[in-house]
């Protein structure tokens, strides 16, 4: 398989999905649950800490997500055992699956359709990530 079937343009089908995880671009804290790839997508798990924090952000350009969540927490909650979390205050959970893609290969992330019914806002964020000068707010 050439370079080009290997990474095509567009959306990835499960196998290809699949195949970057294979290949270490996919990161797991555990192995994927059976009906975790779907087709064009990766349903992605929380971890097992939330961790309020002051308010919302961006970590900026020198900054990583740790960093950032040290300096804002007011405090972590165990979620193993499931958790009740307050109404208008923001957490942050680390995520089960992280990313390092190759350069010629990028990926967006989207809440599943269950968090609106429950009126709740949910965005991923990584380490250094800032807002791309031609990104417009929704």
């Amino acid at each position: 398989m050439d370079k080009q079937q290997a990474r095509p343009q567009g959306v990835f089908p499960a196998r290809l999905i699949e195949k970057l995880a294979h290949e270490g671009a996919i990161i797991s804290a555990r192995p994927f649950d059976h009906d975790q790839v779907q087709p064009a997508s990766l349903d992605l798990r929380l971890g097992d800490v939330a961790y309020r924090v002051r308010s919302s952000f961006l970590p900026g350009p020198s900054h990583s997500v740790a960093e950032r969540i040290e300096a804002l927490k007011l405090h972590e909650i165990d979620l193993k055992n499931g958790a009740v979390l307050e109404r208008g205050c923001v957490y942050l959970v680390p995520l089960q699956e992280s990313s390092d893609l190759p350069d010629a290969v990028s990926a967006s992330a989207n809440p599943k359709s269950s968090t609106g019914r429950l009126d709740v806002f949910t965005r991923v964020i990584g380490d250094r990530a800032r807002v791309r000068p031609d990104a417009r707010g929704l």
